[in-house]
């Protein structure tokens, strides 16, 4: 009852609203043009594919362990999180591993002693990266979630919530990570993971024992040629999304102190 609320003449509130409408609606509209190119996406992968669990298409299949050279899951140094560093080495976690999204926003870092010590989670380009842990009913749950690493070799570790999958020199990486982020594929891993009620987890086993369509080479090749390039107007779009938000907070606290009107 005692909050003070800032109240200008009603012409500039009036203006303020419409000024904030405008930049509101040009960020709906880019969030809406990324719903679509991944709609767009997913439309030409079931096109060319159809479902990658179901496989109505009767593509060959083989495991995740067929296709890779390995399936590591990190590990967590002793000492937690007192053996991180301000600068070193990126030491990836779940909160990092997003779909199809590498963030580095909270980013750890271990030292390069620790990083040696961890030898067989070192990341190599283009390893895929998956979380192991997740709360299993929320919509943007750590469970399952997958992206490729592109930075460079040995530059990076993963800690004991995410599994570490490098592909064999043969594999369609793109094609391969594409099919791990399918909606399809989401509700699979779903059936597949282990725990309680809440939160539950993918064991090695189960990961091992993924099912990849194998379609013919030269197809997974069109189909990532296509991704791709989706991805690329995709990174601009969300660029361009962020600076809208960003103007949009400036612009309000502006208005707000009346520097505008």
């Amino acid at each position: 009852r005692n909050l003070t609320i800032p109240l200008p003449p009603l012409e500039v509130q009036q203006k303020i609203a419409d000024v904030l409408d405008k930049v509101s609606a040009l960020i709906e509209l880019r969030k809406a043009q990324l719903d679509k190119l991944d709609l767009l996406i997913k439309s030409r992968f079931m096109e060319m594919f159809g479902d990658p669990v179901t496989n109505p298409k009767g593509w060959a299949v083989r495991t995740l362990k067929e296709v890779t050279t390995t399936i590591q899951s990190g590990n967590t140094p002793k000492g937690g999180k007192q053996v991180y560093v301000d600068s070193g080495i990126m030491f990836f976690r779940s909160q990092n591993v997003w779909r199809n999204r590498i963030e580095l926003a909270d980013i750890a870092y271990i030292d390069e002693k620790t990083h040696q010590k961890m030898s067989k989670t070192r990341l190599k380009n283009k390893d895929i990266l998956i979380t192991k842990t997740g709360r299993f009913n929320t919509e943007n749950s750590s469970l399952g979630r997958a992206a490729l690493f592109q930075g460079e070799d040995d530059s990076a570790n993963i800690n004991g919530h995410v599994y570490l999958v490098r592909l064999k020199e043969s594999a369609v990486h793109e094609f391969i990570l594409y099919i791990l982020i399918t909606d399809e594929y989401r509700d699979y891993i779903r059936k597949v993971c282990v725990g309680g009620i809440d939160k539950r987890q993918i064991n090695k086993e189960h990961l091992e024992k993924f099912p990849i369509i194998m379609p013919p080479v030269e197809l997974q090749h069109k189909f990532t040629e296509f991704f791709m390039r989706a991805e690329s107007q995709k990174f601009l779009l969300q660029q361009s999304l962020e600076k809208l938000e960003l103007n949009y907070k400036s612009l309000m606290q502006k208005c707000f102190r009346g520097e505008i009107f």
